[in-house]
């Protein structure tokens, strides 16, 4: 159930609003997401092997599936050269660029007090 702005709200976030807020969570939240955007982001243009490998245990149906999602999404370019066989790679796009700066703030929190 989505989160209701309430009237008058104060919160720290009532700038922009709490369901503004759940919208935005709700294209990066599962268990993958985060962890593509993050190596995407990182590394630069990935091809999917590339990706694969650097996440580990993610099945190839689960990544597939997170990767149209975050490319629906406007947050992944997706990039088909249309060879066989198939060579397909994938980069942040300017939106999915701009969420950078949470893993920016996870790095200083690291520094700061540990993992």
């Amino acid at each position: 159930m989505p989160m209701a702005p309430r009237p008058g709200c104060d919160c720290r976030y009532a700038d922009v609003g709490c369901d503004k807020m759940e919208q935005v969570m709700e294209l990066i939240s599962g268990r993958w997401k985060m962890r593509i955007l993050f190596m995407v982001g990182a590394h630069g243009t990935l091809r999917y092997g590339e990706l694969r490998a650097l996440l580990g245990s993610v099945t190839h149906k689960v990544l597939s599936t997170q990767l149209k999602e975050l490319a629906a999404d406007g947050l992944i370019l997706r990039r088909d050269y249309g060879e066989v066989p198939p060579r397909v790679d994938y980069r942040l796009t300017a939106r999915g660029e701009a969420l950078m700066p949470i893993f920016d703030d996870i790095r200083r929190y690291i520094l700061r007090f540990g993992a």
